[in-house]
């Protein structure tokens, strides 16, 4: 296990440069001037001459060569220098510490949400002998399996924030008030259901379903029932530890449809996190921030994939035994 670990984290080290390199050369190709983008925002929209552009990009080291710029930024980055937001001024780890808990906190709060409701809906599909339940369970899925994220977000923040006042509409707390543990909670609640029963949650549902289902008439389930071991023990271990499984190895990559989803949920409700940041650096042409926010995106994803592949080999010994762990299947 431990060697799988080392193994997974030489491939990620690889993965970032890869992701870095690739990230690097799309902003440097793409149209726009962030010096020019610079002047225009400090003299409040008005566009800058052509001696200001270009004595400002000399001072921000944009007419050297690619290869020689990336170098630059890279062998700052190895130190832990991101370098300098160019609308700012302020370090682009400052930035980060300021926008990347929130949006851990939320992506957290998201997949511990979407979690436990796939776990239980998919179970009660599995385990029902009630038609109508099933029915309604898979009309249900149907709707939601067609609805973007976005427009989840949209409906929540229009039935419990507009309509009935019943909940927050955005931000991490009141207007002029400090962030407190209860109104955090409170604010995070629509964000969190958002992102969590959007239409990947039928995904994760179906697996929990189709997992547990299979295993339900299986010959060892039945040999601990006619055992007499309590239904919620056959349940536990004879049920949910092997037909988890591929709901378990399918959420780690479902944490990059999260983060994908997340930008956009933030900019709704207003949320403090990474994708505000984003957006308004990839207006601003804010190429050090947005490089980072790329970077860390990257990085969460990698871990994601990793805890998942890990928690496939404690439910299923098998995984552990094969060099692929659970992408051997």
């Amino acid at each position: 296990m431990a060697l799988r670990v080392v193994r997974r984290m030489a491939t990620a080290a690889l993965v970032v440069v890869a992701l870095s390199v690739v990230c690097f050369g799309l902003l440097d190709a793409a149209p726009g001037d962030p010096a020019a983008s610079v002047l225009e925002a400090r003299s409040g929209g008005r566009p800058a001459s052509p001696a200001a552009v270009a004595e400002l990009r000399g001072e921000m080291g944009l007419d050297d060569p690619p290869p020689v710029r990336y170098w630059r930024w890279a062998s700052h980055a190895v130190r832990g220098d991101l370098g300098t937001s160019y609308m700012s001024g302020r370090p682009v780890t400052e930035t980060l510490g300021d926008t990347v808990p929130w949006t851990l906190l939320l992506t957290a709060a998201a997949v511990l949400l979407s979690f436990a409701a796939a776990l239980a809906v998919g179970l009660v599909a599995a385990l029902t002998r009630r038609a109508w339940l099933r029915r309604g369970i898979d009309l249900l899925l149907f709707v939601m399996g067609g609805m973007p994220g976005f427009v989840v977000a949209l409906l929540l923040l229009y039935a419990f924030a507009a309509a009935t006042h019943l909940m927050p509409s955005g931000g991490v707390s009141r207007p002029g008030e400090p962030v407190t543990a209860y109104g955090l909670l409170a604010h995070l609640v629509l964000p969190a259901c958002a992102l969590a029963f959007g239409h990947h949650f039928s995904v994760y549902v179906r697996l929990v379903e189709n997992g547990v289902g299979r295993l339900r008439d299986a010959p060892h389930v039945q040999n601990a029932r006619v055992r007499g071991l309590p239904r919620r023990t056959v349940v536990a271990r004879h049920l949910m530890r092997p037909g988890l499984v591929p709901f378990t190895a399918r959420l780690g990559v479902g944490v990059g449809t999260l983060i994908a989803g997340v930008y956009t949920t933030e900019v709704i409700f207003s949320w403090p996190g990474m994708g505000r940041a984003a957006i308004t650096a990839a207006r601003a042409q804010d190429h050090p921030l947005l490089i980072a926010i790329v970077l860390v995106t990257g990085l969460i994803v990698i871990a994601a994939n990793l805890v998942a592949e890990l928690a496939v080999a404690a439910l299923d010994p098998r995984a552990r035994a094969r060099p692929g762990g659970a992408h051997a299947h």
